[in-house]
């Protein structure tokens, strides 16, 4: 069996590229400085545990 490194995957599994794809959205195109620091941890939140 061979082993994958992630670290070196073109592309991420599925449901991490969803996930990207939710915070992408909640950032909507915003620039860092233009976050206010009470919402990163929901932009940062993953995988509604």
């Amino acid at each position: 069996m061979s082993e994958i490194d992630l670290n070196k995957s073109s592309s991420a599994c599925s449901p991490c590229n969803q996930e990207c794809e939710k915070i992408n959205e909640r950032i909507n195109k915003r620039k860092l400085e233009e976050i206010d620091s009470k919402e990163v941890p929901h932009l940062l939140k993953v995988f509604d545990f």
